[in-house]
């Protein structure tokens, strides 16, 4: 054990995992999680399990604190570990069980997924076996954590991984600038184009229904949103779950604004591609007005059944909208860039929508379908040997 435990703590069900080539490590993975990071997850183990025996390691809230299970999801160990308040010795835990884990396991390769402090015990667990893991870049670990007092498990899991993927060009140019020693490479998120077919026969609403999509935090951009809408033309759909900051924002915004309530619709956040599917059909124009975002899956689901998506110009959206062509782009936490960018794209419903539909359907599934990042991440994976 590498910190001294005696020995992690096995519920009384649980049986160790059969022997596994690949040990996935990300902070969140189960059914219940909600967001981006546990949506991509998913999709990648998918991907790499069509080629490789994995095990996933995972923290989880369903278990006591210092123990962990082994379940099999779909033909993949997961292994859940319960969470501690404590993140020093829970991390010292964790490394412990991925030690464990790896113990049942001839020349394991780790993969760190989202380089936080996850990723730093991956790191050490790795070394420990005398080889070098392959992390994630994935967003807010690049964009946020290295401003607080993770930023050197960060760096160091960086600077030791044999390939750092990252999500966007933006998430990859940020990583080079923070470690210049890491080995990056840019792999996007991809899409399973055939779940999401090109929306047929649309016609707008006559008063153009924004929506807004997702675990809607203050990161997301609701604030700019609001300031920026004008409710004598649109009405707005939020569709996910209201962090309690944003709905303090919310019932402020109705305090100064009480005629704009009634414009104003929100749908809890929705499980299943074709809850999704009918949501976005609810909607005109998808907003993704964050401050930073890796490369948003709303995005990629959106623009593949055919709607006009307004994005700030940042992470992925940079690498897959061309403004005026398949999407509409503007300067983040630009009040006045998002109303225009809005204009913009409710003139475009009016008269001439059908193209630039079809352009941003077009570019996920020629550039971003997830047939295509499969490919990267395996061969990337069959050149290492795995």
């Amino acid at each position: 054990m590498i910190h001294g435990w005696h020995g992690p703590e096995i519920l009384p069900t649980t049986t160790m995992p059969k022997l596994n080539s690949l040990i996935f490590v990300t902070p969140n993975y189960g059914e219940t999680d909600i967001g981006g990071l546990a949506t991509s997850a998913r999709r990648i183990v998918r991907h790499l399990a069509s080629a490789y025996p994995v095990t996933v390691v995972t923290p989880t809230e369903l278990i006591p604190a210092f123990t962990y299970r082994v379940l099999d999801a779909e033909g993949v160990s997961v292994v859940e570990v319960g969470k501690a308040a404590d993140l020093g010795l829970f991390s010292q835990f964790l490394a412990d069980v991925i030690e464990t884990v790896s113990q049942t396991m001839d020349n394991p390769l780790f993969l760190g997924f989202y380089c936080n402090t996850l990723a730093y015990a991956t790191t050490l667990v790795a070394q420990l076996r005398g080889t070098a893991p392959l992390l994630f870049a994935r967003g807010n670990d690049i964009d946020l954590d290295v401003f607080t007092e993770a930023a050197f498990p960060i760096h160091y899991a960086l600077s030791h991984a044999q390939t750092v993927f990252c999500v966007s060009r933006e998430i990859q140019a940020k990583v080079s600038a923070f470690c210049p020693a890491a080995n990056t490479r840019f792999i996007a998120n991809g899409l399973a184009v055939e779940e999401f077919p090109f929306q047929d026969g649309y016609a707008p609403a006559p008063r153009p229904v924004i929506g807004l999509f997702g675990d809607i935090k203050q990161k997301k951009g609701l604030d700019s949103l609001l300031a920026a809408m004008d409710f004598n033309r649109f009405s707005l759909r939020i569709v996910g779950e209201l962090r309690e900051e944003t709905r303090k924002l919310l019932h402020g915004f109705f305090s100064l604004h009480p005629q704009a309530q009634s414009l104003v619709s929100h749908v809890p956040y929705v499980r299943g591609r074709d809850a999704m599917l009918n949501q976005y059909r609810e909607v005109d124009i998808v907003c993704i007005p964050s401050s930073h975002e890796g490369m948003s899956n709303v995005m990629l689901e959106a623009m593949s059944i055919g709607k006009l998506c307004v994005c700030s110009k940042i992470g992925g959206a940079l690498d897959v909208i061309r403004d005026g062509e398949n999407g509409f782009l503007f300067e983040p936490r630009s009040v006045q860039g998002l109303h225009q960018a809005l204009q913009r794209a409710e003139d475009c419903l009016r008269g001439g929508h059908e193209t630039i539909r079809r352009q941003a359907s077009s570019t996920i599934r020629n550039d971003f379908s997830a047939s295509q990042e499969r490919e990267g991440y395996l061969r990337v994976l069959g050149a290492i040997g795995a």
